[in-house]
């Protein structure tokens, strides 16, 4: 039986977990990496390595630490300290590199391009810690049938703000905006200030201890765990080998937005509106695949974002080969896919990876799965060199091709009921 001050302590966390999630998912809207940022890169440099260059970085920053940071917080009775030390150190990067552009750098472009990509990358190194930490303390401090509401209630938050920072955004990248470099410093600022919010919302979270193993495993003992698990689990192989497949998203990725005002004639504010409807985009497939999970499982969901990715770069290749064929509004359709495909990552690929760990070994699958998933991070840059060396048509086709095979793979995947205490949602995706 709960207790009122127990329910009065749920009711904090409810209201912390909700503001956390909801200012992380706008600061991503302000820095997305698949508009703001790439035309930011392309305005310094005008290279297409630098410009793939940026998802790389961010995918690799983020998910190759986890594995490590898994087993050295194994023996913590209380995590949620890690992530509040980690983002007072990595969550301002922005709010200096708005500084410096204010200040000036942006007068000189190496300098300032390389300013960026180490605030960027260093920033989430930092929010590596974020997965592990949010996962378990959520878990700790919501009860289970109150989870899903509580995302929920963050996701349509999150939803609805969004919409007018996307419209914000569309003007400041805009002919009536205050242009370059003014413009990316206001959304480097906004994008910076959203982080902190975001963990000053965490910080009122209470964290409840729970018993926890009273010795770290010795890097030997992880290291036994980790080839087990490879070796013996042919669930998770297949899970894996789907995910790095349909990482090949990553080689067009950064160019789509690119491609609209280069070969379609999109202005540049049309950016603000891409990432608009991609972030509702996504919102919006995680109450779809929250209802897929339950009737059928977190399998279906990867199957069906697999396909659904693969249209994002048809329909862009169709734009090129028969531009007169589409309605151009319909282009926006590529970043519909990379929204449904970015919230399948967290709600699919996350979820049934966390339904295939055995008792007691979660958070080993889930360090594991995201580290080995860094592998994509190689795809966005070789985008950019293909880019480079060919053109918009041999990436877009080499992207499909790709793509197709992955939702072909997705098919074999095994058919797992989800357990019911995990959630079918969750903290929005990072790119």
């Amino acid at each position: 039986m709960t207790t009122p001050s127990s329910q009065k302590t749920v009711r904090r966390n409810a209201w912390a977990f909700i503001g956390e999630s909801a200012w992380f998912g706008l600061g991503l809207v302000f820095a997305s990496t698949t508009t703001v940022l790439p035309e930011f890169v392309r305005q310094l440099t005008g290279s297409a390595v630098l410009i793939g260059l940026i998802i790389s970085l961010t995918e690799g920053a983020w998910r190759a630490p986890q594995l490590l940071f898994a087993n050295w917080l194994a023996n913590k009775p209380r995590k949620k300290i890690y992530l509040t030390r980690a983002g007072l150190i990595g969550r301002p990067a922005y709010l200096l590199m708005a500084l410096a552009l204010f200040l000036g750098v942006a007068g000189r472009p190496a300098m300032a391009v390389a300013l960026f990509f180490v605030l960027h990358t260093f920033m989430y190194f930092a929010l590596s810690v974020d997965t592990l930490v949010w996962w378990d303390v959520l878990a700790k401090a919501i009860p289970a049938n109150r989870r899903g509401r509580i995302l929920g209630y963050s996701t349509a938050l999150r939803g609805v703000i969004s919409i007018g920072v996307g419209l914000l955004i569309a003007y400041l990248l805009g002919d009536s905006g205050p242009g370059f470099p003014t413009a990316y410093t206001i959304c480097f600022a906004a994008g910076g200030a959203c982080f902190m919010l975001s963990l000053g919302s965490w910080m009122f979270v209470v964290e409840p201890s729970e018993p926890v193993v009273e010795k770290r495993p010795t890097w030997s003992e992880y290291g036994k765990e980790i080839r087990t698990i490879l070796r013996t689990s042919s669930a998770f192989r297949r899970l894996l080998t789907v995910r790095l497949l349909a990482g090949f998203n990553g080689l067009a990725l950064g160019f789509f937005g690119l491609f609209a005002i280069d070969r379609l004639g999109f202005a540049p504010a049309s950016l603000g509106l891409f990432a608009m409807v991609q972030t509702v985009s996504g919102i919006l497939a995680g109450l779809w695949f929250a209802r897929i999970s339950e009737r059928s499982g977190n399998h279906r969901i990867v199957q069906v974002a697999t396909l659904i990715s693969l249209t994002g770069p048809l329909v862009a290749l169709i734009f090129l080969i028969a531009p007169d064929l589409l309605w151009t509004p319909l282009y926006s359709w590529t970043f519909v896919s990379i929204g449904v495909f970015q919230t399948a990552q967290f709600v699919g690929f996350a979820s049934l990876n966390v339904d295939l760990a055995p008792p007691g070994q979660r958070a080993t699958y889930v360090g594991l799965f995201n580290t080995l998933s860094s592998l994509v991070i190689i795809w966005p840059a070789l985008g950019g060199w293909v880019l480079q060396q060919t053109s918009y048509e041999v990436l877009f086709a080499l992207t499909t091709g790709w793509l197709v095979i992955a939702h072909i793979a997705s098919w074999f995947l095994p058919s797992i009921s989800a357990l019911p205490e995990i959630d079918k949602r969750g903290k929005p995706p990072l790119l």
